[in-house]
């Protein structure tokens, strides 16, 4: 037996939650927006007959919508900073967030990696741009596992990055 995946329409409203600054759920509805507008807004109302009410980024810590976790993240990007709800992908000591973005040139939609630990969150472009010194300085902690990656060791350069967290994670938690 195989269970339907549910699909879900731009534009309605689903149960979900904000999470407020202070930390406290508010439940009620929450418009599914587009990959690009869910990242810089919600649109959040108590009921069904309930006043809409837009948030940004910065008004909230994170919501829930048709079961997708999104937290407001500040993080290192190639030059500057950035803030946006990021889709929570997995959580550890090195926790994983997704944000989808639209090449305008293009027109097409990357998948861009977030990482963030102990409160410091870095895209995937920034920790790959002179990756060894860049990932051994992110997880400094583990003195074991920086020096294999500072040293370039065989599996524990750029393109073993997902693996590297993953010992890290599973490392951090011993």
């Amino acid at each position: 037996v195989s269970a339907q995946e549910v699909k879900h329409v731009l534009y309605e409203y689903y149960e979900g939650y904000i999470i407020l600054p202070d930390g406290a759920k508010e439940i009620g509805l929450i418009q599914l927006l587009s990959d690009g507008e869910r990242h810089e807004k919600v649109i959040f109302k108590k009921d069904v007959a309930g006043k809409k009410q837009k948030f940004a980024v910065k008004d909230l810590d994170g919501y829930k919508v048709a079961g997708k976790e999104f937290k407001s993240v500040e993080y290192e990007d190639v030059p500057f900073k950035s803030q946006n709800f990021l889709l929570i992908d997995k959580s550890g000591c090195i926790n994983t967030y997704i944000m989808t973005k639209l090449n305008e040139t293009d027109g097409t939609w990357s998948t861009i990696p977030i990482y963030e630990k102990d409160g410091r969150a870095v895209n995937y472009q920034k920790l790959s741009l002179n990756f060894s010194k860049n990932m051994s300085e992110f997880i400094a902690d583990d003195e074991e596992l920086a020096t294999k990656v500072r040293n370039k060791e065989k599996d524990y350069g750029l393109f073993k990055l997902f693996d590297v967290i993953e010992e890290y994670n599973t490392r951090c938690r011993k």
